[in-house]
């Protein structure tokens, strides 16, 4: 009888987390440009490997490391903001895609289709 509270708060848990991920939003507009813009920390393996990724597809961008620059990281959050996504609430990288921003690591593909390559 002892196994069967423990499944049970398990599959709770499992339920909460993929709930959680599943209403984590994608994209979001904030305000339309040209650039590709990805706001990085210094200590992120996911950045070091996106902006691998990146290069090796040939998508120009520039990386703005956000624990290092206040001025940028208060930049992201606005726009965060602007884009109706709550600030502060995501891992990076995340990808400013000319005005779309793409919280979560988002991947390869769907930077190029908001850069209108797929």
């Amino acid at each position: 009888m002892r196994k069967l509270p423990l499944f049970i708060l398990a599959m709770a848990a499992y339920g909460a987390w993929d709930q959680y991920h599943k209403a984590q939003p994608v994209a979001a507009v904030a305000g339309a440009h040209d650039e590709v813009i990805m706001y990085s920390m210094t200590t992120c393996g996911y950045c070091k490997q996106k902006k691998g990724e990146m290069e090796a597809a040939g998508i120009a961008y520039t990386e703005y490391f956000i624990d290092m620059d206040a001025d940028r990281r208060d930049e992201l959050n606005r726009k965060l903001e602007q884009s109706g996504l709550p600030p502060r609430g995501y891992g990076v990288p995340i990808l400013d895609v000319h005005g779309t921003m793409l919280p979560n690591n988002p991947s390869l593909e769907t930077i190029r289709q908001h850069l209108g390559e797929t």
